[in-house]
């Protein structure tokens, strides 16, 4: 089958390899149709990945069409449009047993060199990672449900609800996720930062409150002054930078909460006076679980998720090069781009 290996640091190839196959009885094959490119496929082809490591075939944001079922595969058949909740606890640990597989201590994830990912043509997952796609739902949409997916566990998480003020710091794909879902849960007031002015329109186009490009003013002295200097209920890190996690601290009010959703490349520092003086609630936000990718499916199916506005670019997985340079370097003004097999 066709492949996208990054291969080593900032290299990446289009191959044949081995298709996977299924080996056990409970796992269904798919071939891949569309697939995304994440931040954390970005991180994977610098080299800085905690455990995308080169080689590996990378991409877990995917939709595609079931080919084959194992013996004991029973809600899922050949032609099904689907899309895969790209990883899977152990199934025995007090994590796993509680709900929680999302942070067992040996879950698998796609796209690592244990569980080959949907840059490549063809993928072997277990029976129960796959969500049905609504008939009304496209397969480019349905590769945008898992980063909905992050943002829609987050939100649920932070407990966003009726008349919340929010700041989403950073408006990549998954900060306007997160966006969408705060909007969802019924957040009146959110406030969304980027460094890029395409990324703050696409937010307005999505009904965002306030958008504030920090080239251009001070986002914590802006959202201070709009909420009379009391800060926001909630604060997300979309984005991994250290001056962002700083600001998250002090735009928070009194007794709120940080979200940390972001994958920070290097290892940040902490100012703990801030989480002591506010009493503020420093929250993780690791992926999601199946409810998180039901409720985002849902969404997009019923219009409450307006998916138009976020896939900017739909890519041949011929031009991979291109694409992710694209994406790496911001030659374009893109949110989200697809590879199409």
């Amino acid at each position: 089958m066709r492949a996208a290996v990054i291969d080593q640091p900032f290299s990446i190839v289009l191959n044949e390899v081995r298709e996977p196959e299924i080996m056990h009885a409970n796992q269904v094959k798919i071939q891949v149709v569309v697939t995304g490119i994440c931040g954390s496929e970005i991180h994977a082809y610098h080299g800085t990945h905690p455990f995308r490591i080169p080689p590996v075939i990378s991409g877990h944001e995917l939709a595609g069409v079931v080919v084959e079922t194992g013996s004991d595969v029973l809600d899922v058949s050949v032609g099904d449009r689907v899309t895969v909740e790209p990883h899977y606890g152990c199934g025995e640990c007090k994590s796993c047993k509680a709900g929680n597989y999302h942070i067992c201590k040996e879950k698998r994830v796609l796209g690592t060199q244990e569980w080959i990912g949907s840059f490549g043509e063809f993928i072997v997952v277990p029976e129960n990672t796959i969500v049905k796609l609504p008939n009304n739902v496209s397969f480019e949409q349905g590769a945008l449900i898992e980063p909905l997916a992050v943002g829609v566990h987050a939100v649920r998480k932070a407990g966003v609800g009726h008349n919340d003020k929010v700041a989403i710091l950073g408006a990549g794909p998954i900060g306007l996720g997160l966006m969408i879902a705060a909007k969802n849960a019924g957040a009146t007031k959110i406030f969304i930062t980027d460094a890029l002015d395409y990324n703050l329109e696409i937010a307005k186009g999505l009904g965002v409150t306030t958008a504030i490009n920090t080239n251009d003013e001070d986002a914590v002295e802006r959202i201070l002054e709009e909420t009379d200097g009391d800060g926001v209920d909630t604060v997300f890190i979309a984005v991994g930078i250290q001056s962002v996690l700083n600001d998250s601290f002090k735009i928070v009010k009194r007794g709120g909460k940080v979200s940390e959703v972001a994958l920070f490349g290097k290892k940040p520092e902490i100012d703990i006076s801030y989480i002591q003086n506010k009493e503020i609630e420093l929250i993780g936000s690791n992926m999601y679980v199946r409810e998180d990718f039901e409720i985002a499916a849902e969404a997009i199916a019923t219009n409450q998720f307006d998916t138009t506005l976020l896939i900017s670019k739909v890519i041949p997985i011929e031009d991979i090069k291109d694409a992710m340079n694209l994406v790496d370097q911001k030659l374009e003004n893109v949110v989200k781009v697809l590879l199409k097999f």
